[in-house]
């Protein structure tokens, strides 16, 4: 898997947030340590390549970018309503809080409704039929929560990075 020209190096006494020169004109930053459950559970960290030493501010750059790009990841794939899974793209994103808006200020006049909230794991569509406001909005305010603490996440662990360990004695 690629992320932001991130690359998935499986190790698992690869050490995170660290650069590493490796030649002359070639480094690595290592980022970011997590479990591969498609691989069966198999360690990874996120490596990418440089031709020569990243500045800080391409460092931050591009850990922010990576961490941007797993947010979204999980923001599109990762929530779970009713036990279903809810595919949350900007679309449908849009679709939902149209269709909450249209609900709750009409009384509910556009319900029932049916949407498609994502696929099972063999992609099979799954549908939902909105049979009243009070559902809808659940349903609804449990999508905002779920992009807000993904957002939060992502904030709180790019907060976390330590750039003057991962530079450690190359600078």
């Amino acid at each position: 898997m690629i992320i932001d020209d991130f690359r998935k190096y499986y190790d698992s006494e690869a050490e995170s947030g660290k650069i590493i020169r490796i030649a002359k004109s070639h480094y690595i930053l290592f980022y970011g340590k997590g479990v591969d459950e498609g691989n069966e559970g198999a360690v990874f960290v996120w490596r990418k390549d440089y031709d020569h030493l990243p500045s800080r501010s391409e460092a931050r750059a591009d850990v922010e970018a990576l961490v941007n790009g797993m947010t979204d990841k999980r923001i599109l794939e990762g929530f779970v309503w009713n036990g279903m899974p809810v595919w949350l793209s900007t679309e449908n994103q849009f679709n939902f809080k149209a269709a909450y808006d249209l609900a709750f200020q009409s009384g509910g006049a556009n319900l029932p409704a049916r949407y498609k909230l994502g696929e099972d794991r063999n992609g099979n569509p799954i549908y939902y039929d909105f049979e009243d406001v009070a559902t809808l909005q659940d349903f609804y305010l449990g999508c905002i929560g779920w992009i807000r603490q993904c957002i939060a996440e992502g904030w709180d662990e790019k907060d976390r990075v330590d750039y003057d360990s991962m530079f450690g004695r190359l600078e």
